[in-house]
C-alpha cells in the first residue's frame, strides 16, 4: 500500500513539475522577446543618432531637405528626391549605421512632416528621430525608419534557444507520457499476478487439508504402526504436508498485509513471543549442534501487533538464520528500549549478504544467490513478509551483514499507548 502511495505521489509530483517547467519555459521566452525587442529598440536609437550626426555633415543633403521640406504640400521627402544622389546618400548612411549595430534587416526610410505623416504613432515598427528637426529647424521634421520584418528579426534571434526549449519540453512530455503508460502496463501485470498466485493459493489450501486428514486416519491403522517403513512414510507426508501448508499461509499473509486487510492488532508483549518462538527451535538446533539465545534487556514490551503473525516475522528470521549457514549455526537474539520504542537484534554467523543485495532481500520473491551452498530452499517471501508485518505495525527493519561473519537484523517498534 505505501509503495502504490508513494508512486502515485511521485507521477502527480512529476507531472505538476512538467507543468510547471512548460509555464517557465512560456515566461522565459517571453521575457526573452521583450528584452530583445528593447535591446532591438535602442539599438535603432543609437543608429538613428549616428545618422542625424551624419546628416547634419553633409550640406548638399541637408540643401536638398531642407528644399523638400519648405514645400508646404508634401509630407514625405522620398517622393521628390528618391531619384537624386542626396537621397542615395542617405540610403547609404542609413544601411551603413543598421550594420554597424547589427541591424541587419529588411528597412525602409523617409523624411518626413510628422503633423501630416500617417504612421506617426500609430505603427511599432516604425520609429522616429525627433533629432532631425533641430538640424533642419523646421518643426516636425523627423527621419523615419520602418521594418516590416522586424518581429520576425526578434523571433530569429531567441529562435534557436526558442526551439530547443520546445523540442525539450516535447521530449520530456513525451518521457512521462511513455512512464506513464509502463507503469499502468506493470501495475496490471502487478495485479495480475498476485491474483493469480492468490487464486492458486487458495485453491491449494482445501487439498493440503485433505491430505494431512487423511495421513492422520493412515498414520492410526495398525498395518502403519507396526510396520517401520510405512510409519516413516506417514510422518514425512506430514512432515511435508506442514512445510507446504506453511509457505501458502506466508503467501496468503503477503497478500492480506499488502491489500490492507491485516488481522486487528491488539496489545502484545512481544519478548514473551520472542521467547516461546526461541524455545520452539531449540530441539532442532540441538540435532545441527548449534544454539540460539534470547537476552531480554528490555523493562517495556507491549506493542500493538497481531500475535500470530509478529510470531510468524519472528520464526522467519530464525529460519532464515539456520538456512543460510554453513557452520553450526549461532543466533543471538536480544531486545532493549530506547526511547519510545523496543528493539529486537537477530543475529547469526551465517554465509553473510553481500552489498549490492543489501536493498532487494526485502523484495517479494527475490533470493539471494548463495554461491556453494545449494540445499537452501524457498520462494523468495520470508523476508517481503517479514517487513509487511513489521511496517503494518508502523515498525521498521533494517539489516547489517558482512561476508562470512554473519546477519544482523534490527527491528524497531513502537510501544502501545499504555493508559
Amino acid at each position: 500500500m505505501k509503495k502504490n502511495k508513494l508512486q502515485i505521489s511521485l507521477i502527480v509530483v512529476t507531472f505538476i513539475s512538467l507543468v510547471a517547467l512548460v509555464a517557465i519555459q512560456i515566461s522565459w521566452i517571453v521575457n526573452a522577446a521583450n528584452i530583445q525587442e528593447k535591446q532591438f529598440s535602442h539599438s535603432v536609437k543609437m543608429a538613428m543618432s549616428k545618422i542625424v550626426e551624419q546628416l547634419s555633415d553633409d550640406e548638399s543633403i541637408c540643401s536638398e531637405v531642407a528644399s523638400c521640406m519648405s514645400k508646404g504640400d508634401k509630407a514625405s521627402c522620398y517622393t521628390t528626391m528618391y531619384n537624386q544622389i542626396e537621397w542615395s546618400k542617405v540610403d547609404s548612411i542609413v544601411n551603413t549605421a543598421l550594420d554597424y549595430y547589427n541591424l541587419n534587416t529588411g528597412y525602409e526610410f523617409d523624411i518626413v512632416d510628422t503633423k501630416k505623416d500617417a504612421d506617426f504613432k500609430a505603427c511599432k515598427k516604425t520609429y522616429f528621430s525627433d533629432q532631425l528637426e533641430s538640424v533642419f529647424l523646421q518643426n516636425g521634421v523627423e527621419l523615419k525608419i520602418k521594418f516590416p520584418q522586424k518581429s520576425e528579426f526578434i523571433a530569429a534571434q531567441i529562435g534557436i534557444m526558442f526551439i530547443s526549449s520546445i523540442v525539450l519540453i516535447i521530449l520530456i512530455s513525451i518521457s512521462f507520457l511513455l512512464i506513464l503508460k509502463y507503469y499502468r502496463r506493470e501495475k496490471m501485470l502487478y495485479r495480475s499476478t498476485r491474483d493469480f498466485i492468490n487464486n492458486i493459493t487458495h485453491e491449494f489450501k482445501t487439498p493440503i487439508t485433505n491430505i494431512a486428514l487423511a495421513n492422520s486416519m493412515i498414520s492410526k491403522s495398525g498395518k502403519v504402526i507396526e510396520d517401520e517403513k510405512l510409519s516413516q512414510y506417514a510422518q514425512i507426508i506430514k512432515s511435508e504436508q506442514k512445510r507446504l501448508k506453511n509457505r501458502v499461509e506466508g503467501l496468503l499473509d503477503i497478500a492480506r498485509i499488502e491489500n490492507g486487510n491485516s488481522t486487528e492488532c491488539f496489545k502484545t508483549d512481544v519478548c514473551t513471543i520472542i521467547k516461546s518462538t526461541v524455545d520452539s527451535y531449540q530441539v532442532q538446533l540441538q540435532e545441527l549442534k548449534g544454539s540460539v539465545e534470547y537476552h531480554k534487556q528490555s523493562d517495556r514490551c507491549n506493542v500493538n501487533t497481531d500475535s500470530e503473525q509478529f510470531q510468524v516475522a519472528i520464526s522467519n528470521l530464525i529460519d532464515n538464520a539456520i538456512k543460510y549457514c554453513d557452520k553450526a549455526p549461532e543466533i543471538k537474539i536480544r531486545t532493549y528500549n530506547k526511547n519510545d520504542f523496543i528493539i529486537i537484534e537477530i543475529e547469526d554467523n551465517g554465509i553473510g549478504i553481500q552489498q549490492e543485495y543489501m536493498n532487494q532481500i526485502f523484495e517479494k520473491y527475490f533470493r539471494v544467490p548463495t554461491g556453494d551452498l545449494h540445499n537452501v530452499k524457498g520462494f523468495g517471501i520470508g523476508l517481503s513478509t517479514v517487513k509487511a508485518i513489521i511496517e503494518s505495525t508502523n515498525g521498521k527493519i533494517e539489516v547489517k551483514s558482512k561476508i562470512g561473519k554473519g546477519t544482523r537484523f534490527i527491528i524497531q517498534l513502537p510501544f502501545c499507548n499504555e493508559l
